[in-house]
């Protein structure tokens, strides 16, 4: 098994073998999109289709797991698939600010499935990363999937 892994890195390494190729990123990792800046403030979103799960469906789970989590619902419309929720106290920004995160989510009809639209904006001089905004919106589409 380490003899695999070496000569699996080593063939990375040599531009043999793509990144690709060993693992594919999901969908909303692929998708995922951010614009602006951390001084004027940054727009993440991402999207991913869910299929086999009917908008009403994915609405009231995610809705449900939202929820769960900690985020707070400031409004929502099951027949438009919208939810908009609140990150209350998501932290502060450089100059001390405290923040409250916005999150919008919107489930539209996609074959037999659902597509999920995820996105947030911070203001200027709030810190996050790449990653934790990946991981947390394609944790709302994975709500969505019942997982």
């Amino acid at each position: 098994m380490i003899r695999t892994a070496l000569v699996l890195g080593a063939l990375l390494a040599a531009g043999s073998v793509s990144s690709t190729a060993v693992a594919a990123d999901p969908a909303c990792k692929v998708n995922y999109k951010q614009e602006g800046s951390f001084f004027a403030g940054r727009r993440f979103s991402t999207f991913d289709v869910v299929a086999d799960v009917a908008p009403a469906v994915a609405f009231k789970r995610i809705y449900a797991e939202g929820v769960k989590s900690g985020l707070t619902v400031a409004s929502s419309d099951k027949e438009m698939g919208i939810i908009s929720f609140q990150q209350l106290n998501a932290g502060v920004t450089n100059s001390g600010t405290q923040v409250n995160v916005p999150w919008n989510v919107t489930i539209e009809a996609e074959g037999k499935g659902s597509k999920i639209t995820v996105s947030k904006t911070t203001p200027g001089g709030y810190a996050t990363s790449q990653d934790f905004q990946q991981t947390s919106m394609c944790a709302v589409i994975d709500a969505a999937r019942g997982k």
